[in-house]
Order: C-alpha cells, then structure tokens, then sequence
C-alpha cells in the first residue's frame, strides 16, 4: 500500500503541470458539454414523463433522433479538421493564415450544412420504411415511426445555423479560446430546456406538442447560439487581426482541400462508431418498445462519461495541435500520458457510479417500470466499456491533433463493421441475448478499437 502511495505521488508531482493545462482547456469545454447533457437528459427525461407510462414517445425521440445523429456527427467530424490546422499556424504565430484558414472554414462549414441538409431531407421516408418493417403484431412501432417524422423534420432545419456556430467554435478552440463557446452553449442549453417546457407540455399559450416540441425547442436555441456567436466574433477587439485578413482571393480551393483531407477521416470514424450505437438503438425496436425506450435511457445516461472524454479529447487536440507547430515533440509523450490518466480515473469513477446508481438514474426519465428494469441491466454493461471508450476516444483526439488522421479508417473499419455489428447481431438473434448481446457487441467493438488507436499512437510518438 506504501509503494502504491508513493508510486502515485510521485507520478502527480511529475505530471501536475501537464494536468493543469489540459484541465484549462478542458473545463469549459466540460462545461459546455455538461450543458449540452442537461438538454438532452432534459429532451428525454421531458418527453418521456409527457408519455407516462406510454412508451411511444420515448421511443419515437430515439428513432427521429438516431437518424438525424448520424448525419449530424458526420458534418462535426468533416468540422473537427478546423481545430488542428488553425492550432497549428496559431502556434508558429502565423495570424494571417489564421485568418485565412477561418475564413474559407466558415464557406466550408456552410457547404457542409446545405450538403447535409439535402441528404437529411432526401432519407426523411427512412423513417416511415423503418416503422413498417421493424413492426410486428402487438406492437406500435408504425405509430413511433409517425411521431418521430416531425421531431426529425425541426432538428433538419437546424443544421445549417448549426454548421455555422461549429466553424465559428472550432475557430476559437483552435486559438486557444474555449471559454466563450462554453458560455454561449450554455445560454442556448438554458433556452432550449426553458422551451421544451413551453412545447412540449403546452405551457404559457401553447398547443401541447410532445415530442415535435423537443425538435422545435432544438431548433430555436441552435439559431439564437449561432446568432451570438457570430455578434461576438465581430465585436471582438482581440479577433480584429483575424478579420483584417479577410480577402475575397484568400477563398481557394486548396483551403478546402486541406480541411477535407484533415475532416473526412475523422467524420468516417465517427460516422461508424456513432453507426454502431445508433444501429443497436434501432435494432433494439425489434425487441419492442420497451426495449427501445430503455436502450434511449441508457445511452442517454452513458453520455455523462463521454461527455468528459469529449472535453479532455478537445483539449488534447489543441495542446497537442500547439506542441506539434511549435516542434516540442519531446512534451508529447507526457501530454500524452497525463491525458489517458485524466481519462481512466474518470472512467472508473463514472463505471462505480452506474453501477451503483443504476435503478435510480433510470428512474428520472421514465415511470415504467419495465423501462427501469431493462435500463438498470443495461446499465450494468455499459459501465464496463467506460474504459476502452475513454482510451480510444482520447487516443483519437491525439492523433487528430497530430493530422494523423488516414490511420483511423482501417480501425474501425474492423473495430465496427467485422466485430462489434456482427458479434452484436450474434448474440441478440443467435444466442436470444435481445438488446444485452446487442450492448456487449459494443464492449467488442470499442475494446477493439482501444488497443488498435493506443499502438498507433504510441508509435507515433516514438
């Protein structure tokens, strides 16, 4: 026991400064991400207490939303590039091309979102087919297909103002300024919760919307966010530099190019991973309602851990991103341990407390007890995979910070498609395991992709 304690004083003395500075960066990126949480603990838990003991109108926010988050994590990952390469001529204290780097980001931004909108548009009739063929008798699952079309169709029209507020934020991240994203997610956060009370409920004049209320709520608050951080950028005296190098012959394509190579692995990587969640959502209608609406509870839960490696992953990226430009390439390797130490301790934390707290925790977002029931077994397996989630997603943010991007796409190619689909599907159908073999697929596939993105990470920084 004396060696453990001196073995961990020892590695926090060592390590403390590193600590610090990725917890700066980090914290308000945590902020902002707990905000974005309460909204989506608040989406559920809203619309699921407005159904009561029905189901449907959980289970119809889980289908409209699986769909549209596939989408929407795409457009992030082809954004993400801008962090990076603005970190990176941030740090050799090159400004105009900062500014010119912003500046063709937020036209690549807004290609992005019309993209994106047309392809959400064009897969709406998804859903209906989806309701139609996941039906069986005794079930409502046509009627959730019909109540999610119009929560689907609000959170399309939000992409757009959404790509906008993402070039103007990865921007700032990318100089080092998380706080202001923070504050402004966190403004939009409080109004969509304040709204979805309004709609969903019927509250203050309103028709009682359910589930359509929640997408209406989203979309409202995403245009307001959008709004308020463009105002900030130009009523920023200390972004000035920035906006004296906007020049109409600084738009080329060569810009594009450069964030599209950097974006387009990282969304296919987060594309798959996101697929494979948002399919065993979906699959999990074939076991029912109750089965779907208990698997919406569960990741619903499980994003208060992911939420913390997203924030340390992002501040990994620019600490990273800086150390790169700079060439201190001899401060990676304890950046890099110091980051997966953050990651593991608050993945054991937050596996004791799904363990501990599961029934509870299930409870705050629906009143039917079969719900509860499935959502606490659920829970049981989602805390097992809170560590190799935690190792590959900081893994990931690293390499993105080092424009090792390319070497992800065979990974979870394997990680997603060859093991954690398949097995999944195996141990749901095959073995009759329902929605639990459907998790422990997830535990594989995240495993997986754990140890493949830690060995070339660590290869790279020898």
């Amino acid at each position: 026991m004396f060696e453990v304690s001196y073995y961990l004083c020892a590695m926090l003395r060592r390590f403390a400064t590193y600590y610090k500075r990725i917890l700066a960066l980090a914290l308000p990126v945590v902020l902002a991400q707990a905000g974005q949480l309460t909204t989506q603990f608040a989406d559920t838990a809203m619309v699921g207490n407005y159904g009561g003991e029905d189901p449907i109108p959980l289970a119809a926010v889980s289908l409209g939303g699986s769909l549209f988050l596939l989408i929407y994590l795409a457009s992030l990952g082809l954004a993400l590039s801008i962090t990076p390469l603005v970190g990176e001529q941030y740090a050799k204290g090159d400004r105009r091309e900062v500014g010119r780097l912003f500046e063709n980001s937020v036209l690549y931004c807004a290609i992005i979102g019309v993209v994106a909108t047309a392809v959400a548009i064009a897969l709406r009739p998804f859903i209906a087919v989806l309701g139609d063929w996941m039906s069986a008798p005794g079930q409502n699952i046509e009627l959730v297909a019909e109540m999610a079309l119009p929560y689907y169709d609000m959170l399309v029209w939000s992409i757009i103002p959404l790509m906008l507020f993402l070039a103007v934020k990865q921007f700032l991240e990318g100089i080092g300024n998380t706080k202001t994203a923070m504050w402004i997610t966190l403004g939009g956060n409080m109004l969509n919760i304040l709204l979805n009370y309004i709609f969903i409920f019927g509250k203050w004049g309103a028709e009682p919307m359910g589930a359509e209320g929640a997408g209406l709520a989203t979309l409202i608050s995403r245009v307001m966010q959008t709004i308020a951080i463009i105002v900030y950028y130009f009523s920023s005296h200390r972004l000035r530099i920035y906006r004296a190098f906007f020049e109409r012959d600084a738009v080329t394509r060569s810009y594009i190019r450069s964030l599209f190579k950097v974006g387009y692995p990282i969304s296919f990587q987060m594309v798959l991973e996101s697929a494979a969640f948002i399919l065993t959502s979906i699959l999990a209608l074939s076991f029912g309602e109750i089965a779907a609406g208990a698997m919406q509870v569960t990741f619903s839960i499980a994003n208060t851990a992911w939420m913390i490696t997203v924030a340390l992953g992002s501040a990994s990226t620019i600490v990273v991103s800086h150390l790169y430009g700079l060439g201190h390439r001899s401060e990676l390797r304890d950046t890099v341990a110091a980051t997966y130490h953050l990651g593991l301790a608050w993945g054991t934390f937050m596996a004791i407390v799904f363990v501990l707290f599961r029934e509870p925790l299930a409870a705050l977002f629906t009143d039917n007890s079969e719900v509860i029931a499935i959502t606490a077994q659920l829970m049981l397996l989602i805390a097992i995979y809170q560590f190799s989630d935690a190792i590959q997603g900081l893994s990931i943010s690293m390499l993105r910070g080092l424009q090792d991007v390319k070497v992800i796409m065979p990974i979870v190619l394997i990680s997603y498609l060859v093991l954690n689909i398949p097995i999944g599907c195996w141990l749901a159908y095959g073995l009759d395991m329902g929605c639990h073999g459907l998790v422990i697929g997830l535990i594989v596939g995240l495993t997986s992709a754990a140890v493949m993105t830690f060995l070339r990470l660590r290869r790279k920084i020898r």
